[in-house]
């Protein structure tokens, strides 16, 4: 007889342990995804201001024109309506500026979550291994922040314990203390 104890386990054990894996890995998955994709979108909301400040700066900036075209048609004298012009091009080039900036930024955005895509593909490829070659591949112990907290009950392969108050094999009750 084996002293190994995952030779011992049922089918039934083993069933319910594959799923559990599997559910632990599609959950590692996702958390690893929306990590992923929560950086580039962070980005993205960067880009999208700037460009809106820009936006905003080009909208302001065509009411100094307009003005600046009105004063230099009814004045045609230089001091006022040079100094709405002068005005009016130091905005557009601030616009200019910072559109420039938030094309920069939406360019370095990456949607694909690569390292995601990485890893579910080493998965697979370990999956398939170990289908290949049963047996042969060690599975990695459960990181302990991902460890399913459960509660210590009283399983049908443990040995009733005989009492002389008739709770043999069971936990008792706290209720029932009083």
């Amino acid at each position: 007889m084996s002293t190994d104890p995952r030779q011992e386990r049922t089918l039934g054990q083993l069933v319910a342990s594959a799923t559990q894996d599997i559910s632990t890995l599609v959950r590692s998955e996702i958390a690893l995804a929306k990590a992923e994709v929560s950086v580039q979108v962070k980005k993205a909301g960067v880009g999208g201001g700037l460009l809106a400040a820009a936006a905003v700066v080009v909208f302001y900036s065509v009411y100094f024109l307009f003005t600046t075209m009105a004063e230099g048609i009814q004045a045609l004298g230089l001091p006022r309506w040079a100094s709405f012009l002068i005005v009016t091009v130091f905005m557009l080039i601030v616009a200019a500026i910072l559109g420039l900036l938030g094309v920069r930024k939406m360019k370095t955005v990456n949607p694909t979550p690569e390292r995601t895509i990485a890893e579910a593909q080493e998965t697979v490829a370990a999956v398939r291994s170990a289908a290949e070659h049963p047996g042969t591949t060690v599975p990695a112990p459960r990181p302990e922040w991902d460890r399913p907290v459960i509660p210590a009950t009283v399983s049908a392969d443990t040995p009733a314990v005989s009492s002389s108050n008739g709770t043999a094999g069971r936990t008792p009750d706290p209720s029932r203390d009083a």
